[in-house]
Order: C-alpha cells, then structure tokens, then sequence
C-alpha cells in the first residue's frame, strides 16, 4: 500500500518541469524577505512584527500550493485521449472498487491527501475564517480543476475528486483547529 502512494505522488508531479520547483522555491524565499521587510518597516519592531510575519508567509505558502496543485492536475499534465473523460455520478470510485478495482481506494485516499494542505493553511492564514468557507474555498478549487480537466482533456474528471479534495481540506483545517487549541490550552 506504501508503493501504491508513493507511485501516485511520482505520477502527480512527474511531469512538472524541475525549473517549476527551483521557481517556487526562489518566489518563496523573495516573498518571505519582501513580507519581512515590509512588516518591520510596517511597525517599527521586529518583536511586532513577528505575529503578522507567520500569517503572511501562510498566505503565500498556500498560493504557492495551490499553483502546484494546479501544474500537476492541469498544467503541465499531458493531455491524453485514453485518460480523459468523466463520470458525474456521486461513489461511482466506490462501486468500482467493490467490483475490484482496489486502486481506486488508493486513488481516492491520495485526493483526500493531496488537499490535507490546503485546509491546513488556509486555517493558518485566515484568521477567523470559518468552515464553511474552507468548504467552498476547497470545493471550488477541486471544481475548477475537474473543469479545467475536462475541458482540456488532461484527466477524467468526477465528482468523487471534488467530494475527495474538499474532505481534505476539511481534515486539514480540523488540524489546524486541534492545534490551535492544543496552543491555547498550554498557554
């Protein structure tokens, strides 16, 4: 089973261009210097600065994450006619997975996993941001992948991945919020 998840996030990424990578990872490191910078001039002390430092840098960790998502799922993904496709009928995977086609659970577990990160920092980044809107901010992501997917015959799309991506956005912000009381409760 650890084969199967490893071998899904090579197929995830494996076609994104290294350069891709070395990119973000530069952007990260401006971004970072840049919000530092800005919020030390901001408020005089680097002391003050260092609680509105770690939102910042979440803000831009998830954008960055989000832009991967979307260079793995639709960018740089190769369009295919054997791969392409769509299925709009809700636990169509888990039908197919009772009638034996296990990688599909090993599919469907990684679109949970795959969106863990998201809820996580949204969670980190927004403040008071309720989950509601980590629903909708995950599910619309997950849409217009599926979308974007279809359109441009790079995947198949289903509502299963849309329904997959959002439970782990919600299971990211569900740790954030354990931790986050976790925090509260040492203090």
């Amino acid at each position: 089973m650890v084969e199967q998840f490893s071998d899904y996030f090579d197929l995830l990424y494996q076609d994104i261009p290294a350069n891709v990578f070395k990119w973000v990872l530069i952007l990260f490191c401006l971004g970072a210097v840049v919000i530092i910078a800005f919020r030390i001039c901001r408020k005089g002390s680097c002391s003050l600065a260092i609680c509105s430092v770690g939102r910042d840098l979440s803000r831009l960790l998830l954008a960055e994450y989000v832009a991967l998502l979307y260079c793995s799922t639709v960018i740089f993904r190769k369009a295919s006619k054997f791969v392409s496709g769509y299925d709009f009928h809700p636990f169509w995977s888990y039908a197919a997975i009772r009638d034996g086609k296990e990688q599909l659970l090993v599919e469907n577990a990684m679109n949970v996993v795959v969106f863990v990160p998201v809820g996580l920092l949204l969670g980190l980044a927004f403040r008071s941001i309720r989950w509601w809107q980590v629903i909708l901010i995950g599910g619309g992501i997950s849409i217009s992948i599926e979308a974007l997917q279809y359109f441009t015959c790079r995947g198949f799309s289903e509502v299963d991945d849309v329904m997959h991506n959002t439970l782990g956005c919600i299971a990211g912000f569900a740790v954030y919020k354990v931790g986050k009381r976790i925090c509260n409760a040492r203090k």
